[in-house]
């Protein structure tokens, strides 16, 4: 082993916390925050709310129902590799125009399929319910598909942020082949990192900046499951130099099994569903509908000529077809709406909750 080597590993082993560490530091964070008794304090949610969802409407006048924090404007990354730059997948080592180009396809063609769910014309029209702390709602839900291909597996310019530590702990520890999440294992000294980011000052018109913005409870699950925010990022950006405080950890097998196994969270913050299934098939397609195409193409390369996307077409040897690869059957749609009436709607508003608070300003 040489030195450097030799200097990596007694760092690592020697000055390295290990994940429960960092979580033990998190959770004192969180607890100093739920004793404030300051006026201020009692505006936001408390333990008594973890786990439900808020609702807040967004400048677009749509509902957005916000995963409740345990600590006011800190937000969570896990990566179980320290990257130098942090990029979103869109824009990772690899990714040539052609393949961004592909991806972008991709997140258009599951968005017309989000479309085409019974759920999403339901909550986008407006839906009434009676939530359990007695409160009458009536709720126009914003269906954010591009975060929503994100968290299916489509390569885009957002990166996964949460509120739970937990769920950037899970992420932290584990790695990704073959379709599964597994432990990580090291066999050699290894570390991981987690990243604390604090939004910028509340605008005008929304409670987030430019760059982020809520996933929270949609008629899938996963986002949900996993307190889910995302971060815009460009070609050039580095999250590592936006983030309020970085903080790496040693990998450790023991460690990684125990959060791995904790209240079962590989099943559980990767609920399977029908989305999922869709989803992989949009991404493994080789033929993308005409409307899927005509909707990247406006939104992503409205000053490009058509020429220079048709050459991508023929280089990644996929084609435009008038149907799309894959769509909801009418059996699948009423399986459905069946689900949501029998229990769905039921298990949705035990999640909800309606606060009425004041908004302080900095």
């Amino acid at each position: 082993m040489g030195n450097w080597e030799t200097k990596r590993t007694e760092l690592i082993n020697n000055k390295l916390p290990t994940i429960l560490e960092v979580l033990e530091w998190l959770a004192y964070d969180e607890e100093k925050w739920a004793l404030d008794e300051s006026e201020m304090r009692g505006s936001f949610p408390s333990y008594e709310h973890e786990g439900k969802f808020e609702i807040v409407k967004g400048p677009d006048g749509q509902d957005r129902l916000i995963p409740c924090s345990l600590l006011v404007n800190r937000y969570y990354r896990g990566e179980s590799g320290y990257h130098k730059p942090c990029k979103p997948s869109l824009y990772r080592k690899g990714m040539t125009d052609e393949a961004i180009f592909h991806e972008r396809l991709k997140t258009c063609e599951l968005e017309l399929l989000i479309e085409d769910y019974p759920l999403t014309g339901i909550f986008k029209s407006g839906l009434q319910i009676n939530l359990c702390d007695g409160h009458t709602i009536h709720l126009h839900l914003n269906i954010d598909a591009e975060a929503l291909a994100q968290h299916y597996g489509i390569k885009t310019d957002l990166l996964d942020l949460t509120i739970d530590k937990f769920v950037a702990a899970f992420f932290a520890t584990t790695t990704y082949r073959n379709g599964k999440y597994y432990p990580i294992e090291p066999k050699e000294p290894e570390y991981g990192v987690i990243y604390i980011y604090s939004d910028e000052s509340w605008g005008e018109n929304d409670m987030y900046s430019k760059h982020m913005r809520v996933v929270g409870l949609q008629p899938f699950s996963r986002p949900g499951e996993q307190a889910g925010f995302v971060f815009r990022l460009g070609k050039k950006d580095d999250f590592r130099k936006k983030v309020l405080k970085k903080i790496k950890f040693r990998q450790d097998k023991d460690m990684s099994w125990l959060i791995f196994n904790y209240t079962d969270r590989a099943n559980k913050l990767f609920p399977k569903g029908i989305l999922e299934e869709k989803a992989d098939a949009i991404i493994n397609s080789k033929f993308y509908s005409v409307k899927a195409y005509e909707l990247c193409r406006a939104r992503y390369y409205a000053n490009v000529d058509n020429s220079i996307l048709l050459g991508y077409l023929e280089n990644l040897r996929l084609s435009i077809n008038e149907q799309s690869p894959v769509k909801f059957s009418d059996a699948e749609k009423e399986k459905v709406v069946q689900d949501w009436n029998e229990r769905g709607l039921d298990e949705f508003r035990k999640k909800v909750i309606y606060r009425q608070v004041m908004r302080f300003r900095a």
